[in-house]
């Protein structure tokens, strides 16, 4: 004696299918929702589905088609997404109960004047990553001679941006920041970030293959889904039709007869 079918269970196979053959994986977690957003235009300008999902609290994550994990963070890194996130005065000068000794006071004054600073270049339009390295020489009370302060300013821009007409007025911010800073004591070093699919007016066509690869995939999967439901239901339809007393071809003469 055969066993009934449980239909809810074939279903359930089916949607399995279904959803494997679109398997999405965790991107980056941690976020709050201004950067999954961020992150999510910049994914979708490179033409990769992306979606945010609020997971805790205050805490967001972006998923991904587990196919385009690799394109999506070369993308992101190429863009410097997500956001690094810089340390404020407040934050470096907060009230504790130990007391800093004066060398402690001003090594942390000079990383926040870094972060400061590295903030405010970040801001500038075509910027992806920017870092500011500040050297403030301590007054040898000995010496007569003043030793003058530098700094040295990384910036990373997108490829498709020209900075080095605003080279003069970085490094004129960054003098101005600084006590006892010349610009002639500033350098500053351009390093283009790597041309990614999102900086391209026309679509990459290895993206644009994969893409089409994935969906004929997943056209392929469903196919087979509604092929085996179809063929699990014609098996099933004599054991049911025996049960109200008839068989198969009494049945199907009926059928033809009443259209």
């Amino acid at each position: 004696m055969s066993r009934p079918i449980s239909w809810p269970r074939l279903a359930t196979g089916a949607a399995l299918l279904l959803a494997l053959a679109g398997c999405k994986v965790e991107l980056y977690s941690g976020l709050n929702e201004t950067e999954a957003n961020e992150i999510v235009a910049a994914l979708a300008d490179g033409r990769i589905a992306a979606r945010k999902e609020h997971v805790d609290g205050a805490d967001w994550q972006v998923q991904v088609d587990e196919d385009r994990v690799g394109g999506a963070l070369e993308l992101l890194r190429a863009q410097g997404l997500p956001t690094q996130h810089y340390a404020s005065m407040g934050d470096m000068f907060q009230k504790q109960g130990l007391v800093s000794t004066p060398a402690e006071e001003r090594m942390r004054y000079i990383f926040a004047v870094s972060q400061e600073l590295s903030r405010t270049l970040r801001s500038i339009d075509g910027v992806v990553e920017a870092r500011v390295h500040v050297v403030i020489p301590q007054d040898d009370p000995l010496s007569d001679k003043v030793r003058p302060s530098s700094a040295a300013v990384f910036i990373k821009h997108r490829p498709d941006v020209d900075l080095r007409l605003l080279a003069p007025a970085v490094k004129d911010l960054v003098a101005h920041s600084i006590e006892g800073l010349a610009p002639d004591r500033v350098a500053l070093t351009l390093f283009p970030a790597p041309r990614s699919v999102a900086l391209s007016s026309t679509p990459d066509p290895v993206d644009a293959q994969r893409e089409v690869l994935g969906m004929s995939q997943r056209a392929v999967v469903t196919l087979l889904v509604l092929l085996v439901m179809a063929a699990i239901a014609l098996m099933a339809l004599p054991t049911l039709l025996a049960r109200r007393g008839l068989d198969l071809r009494t049945w199907l003469q009926r059928e033809v007869l009443r259209r």
